[in-house]
């Protein structure tokens, strides 16, 4: 497969996951919307500690199987076994959510001793874990279409619409975690259904299967797994030790701000689907060179997609924070440290593929060095700033994990990520950030009412400031042949 069909795949389930983007931040908003006015930050606070710890749990049922089965499955000897290799990927990840969710229930008592445990949330494990693998298996014949509808229509609008049902029946916390759990449900559902499209279910449900490939799975993909484990608990074990010092309101004020920001985080999860596949033909036909090139061309676009909403977010954090209630005002420092974070990790985070599949026992020290300065930064902070000290404390974390991920590739794959292409975005940002600063400070010309039309204002220069003075001629050349056909 030549470079630019790569790149058009990359781009084809970038564009397709896009499409359903806009959908899920929409449902996401409203949902935020809903929470943070009718429920208010304490139900909000209790639903990130919930969501934290079971995520937590299913992050560690799946062990990996979402980056781990696509190189299982692309290795030249496993091209006959494919529906075999799902059936027993399906099974031995199913079998460990079980015991997860016996593990969340008898958690429950000891951590929510003051709240009644919905029994829809127990179904919500293994719900999580089969959506990630089979859909994982789906992203193998290159097939977006259906994790982009599972994603950003059914578990969105899934929850939107429980969280209003269960609010009306009756408003309590339990009904908004409840609706948690129904989408989860209902995200589960639609990558069934894509699954059936993309494979036989006779197929898998009769192909035989070796015992002892459902333990060997687990055990080869336990450094991806690790890896994994370690990038998702990057997003909730902030929550869960800021709870620790804080009450659920404080906690409430950080988990809005923490969903603000998945607006801008997402982008480079955007190229990650198509990403993955194409690092382990890369990886598998020992072509370093482009994976180099690869990379450092998504990296820059990701990093210039995030500034274009990371630069008027920060402008006008506080702003953007109160439209969910006037509690969450204050959040406005949490929410831009957050923004900064999130910039740092975003930008480099397709970087940590290509050492998973080419040195797989880096990314797990690396995750693991970098939860341990998170978890002791927070801990600190917080004790002293709440929120705010939380949100700093995750930021030297992620910054310091981008720093080594550069690093990592560099020494191992010999892969330089950054170059002076990478100037002309930030010279961009700060241009933008230089005029719609001095514009806020300028009270006779600032309407806080309208900060949404400053916002939409920014990014739109901004991006037409990129159009005329970031595009390299590589850039142009991919584009230009993209519309070709």
């Amino acid at each position: 497969m030549s470079a630019l069909e790569d790149i058009q795949d990359i781009l084809r389930g970038a564009l397709a996951s896009l499409g359903g983007f806009g959908g899920r931040v929409i449902a996401r908003l409203i949902l935020m919307l809903l929470a943070g006015q009718l429920y208010g930050a304490e139900a909000l606070g209790i639903l990130g500690q919930v969501a934290a710890l079971t995520e937590i749990l299913a992050a560690t049922a799946v062990i990996g199987l979402k980056r781990s089965l696509l190189d299982i499955l692309s290795q030249p000897d496993n091209e006959d076994k494919t529906s075999k290799i799902i059936k027993e990927a399906l099974i031995s990840s199913l079998l460990l959510a079980s015991f997860m969710s016996i593990v969340f229930g008898v958690l429950w008592g000891y951590l929510f001793t003051d709240i009644e445990l919905p029994i829809l949330l127990l179904a919500a494990i293994p719900a999580i874990v089969f959506a990630e693998v089979a859909g994982t298996a789906i992203r193998f014949q290159r097939i977006i279409r259906w994790e982009v509808i599972a994603r950003c229509i059914f578990e969105p609008w899934a929850f939107l619409a429980s969280a209003t049902l269960f609010y009306w029946l009756s408003p309590s916390e339990t009904g908004l975690l409840s609706a948690y759990a129904i989408s989860a449900l209902a995200a589960a559902f639609g990558i069934g259904i894509g699954l059936s499209k993309a494979y036989s279910f006779s197929a898998i449900f009769h192909t035989q299967i070796e015992i002892r490939s459902l333990y060997q799975i687990p055990l080869k993909s336990l450094p991806v797994g690790i890896t994994d484990i370690g990038i998702m608990m990057f997003r909730r074990i902030d929550i869960l030790l800021l709870s620790l010092v804080a009450g659920h309101g404080v906690t409430g004020i950080y988990y809005m701000a923490q969903q603000i920001v998945t607006v801008p985080h997402k982008i480079h999860q955007l190229f990650e689907p198509m990403m993955a596949p194409v690092l382990a033909k890369l990886h598998h036909g020992a072509k370093r060179k482009a994976t180099g090139r690869k990379l450092s061309g998504f990296c820059r676009w990701v990093l210039t997609l995030q500034l274009a909403l990371t630069v008027p977010f920060i402008l006008f954090s506080s702003e953007l924070m109160a439209v969910f209630g006037e509690q969450f005002y204050v959040g406005g420092l949490v929410l831009s440290l957050l923004l900064i974070a999130e910039l740092f990790d975003g930008s480099f985070a397709l970087g940590e593929t290509a050492l998973v599949y080419a040195a797989p026992r880096t990314p797990p020290k690396l995750i693991l060095i970098a939860l341990m300065i998170e978890t002791t930064a927070i801990i600190s902070f917080s004790y002293f700033w709440g929120a705010e000290g939380a949100a700093f404390g995750f930021m030297i974390a992620m910054v310091s994990l981008a720093g080594m991920r550069l690093w990592k590739l560099k020494s191992k794959l010999d892969i330089t990520i950054l170059s002076s292409n990478f100037l002309k975005p930030l010279t961009g940002a700060f241009f933008i950030a230089a005029i719609f600063g001095f514009m806020k400070q300028e009270t006779a010309i600032y309407n806080p009412d309208y900060f949404g039309i400053y916002i939409f204002a920014a990014v739109a220069l901004y991006l037409g400031v990129i159009r005329l003075t970031s595009l390299t001629a590589e850039d142009k050349t991919i584009w230009k042949r993209l519309r070709a056909g």
